[in-house]
């Protein structure tokens, strides 16, 4: 398969499993809303059975699905920047993005949750996770490492 043709299928994947995301944490958040607060339900019908689970159990699984997908975006991410640069370098610096998102979301949480201050960080916390979650990272190191001076490049 062509460097082109591989770029093509990762990126459809990439934008593939933002759609796939959405639509799970989206029904989520309306069964757990309805739990929670009563909010009228208006999570799709394959998401009712999850009206038995208690809102801590909801919590886990969102924490279980932040988690898988936050790898899996990293996954599409680091493979299109290593098969578009083959650079060991940009692939570093991939690793690292992720590592510190999901570093600075616990160093905002870990601390929190021991003095119940979770709750005023959650915005914070969420807003990077669901950067780590997404394909933003992807498009500016793309763009970043595209535009980069040639001499500066270091070939793996």
């Amino acid at each position: 398969m062509s460097k082109k043709s591989k770029l093509v299928v990762l990126t459809i994947c990439v934008i593939l499993l933002g759609f796939l995301r959405d639509y799970f944490f989206e029904n989520i958040n309306w069964i757990y809303l309805n739990l929670t607060v009563g909010r009228p339900n208006q999570a799709l019908d394959e998401f009712h059975f999850l009206l038995n689970w208690t809102p801590k159990e909801i919590n886990i699984l969102k924490w279980f699905l932040t988690f898988l997908f936050t790898g899996l975006f990293f996954a599409f991410t680091f493979a299109i920047i290593h098969v578009a640069f083959k650079n060991r370098i940009y692939n570093r610096i991939t690793l690292f993005t992720f590592i510190g998102l999901m570093g600075i979301s616990a160093l905002l949480y870990i601390p929190g949750f021991f003095v119940e201050m979770s709750d005023s960080l959650y915005g914070v916390i969420r807003t990077l996770m669901g950067f780590a979650q997404s394909f933003m990272p992807l498009m500016i190191l793309y763009v970043l490492f595209k535009f980069l001076p040639e001499q500066n490049k270091v070939q793996s």
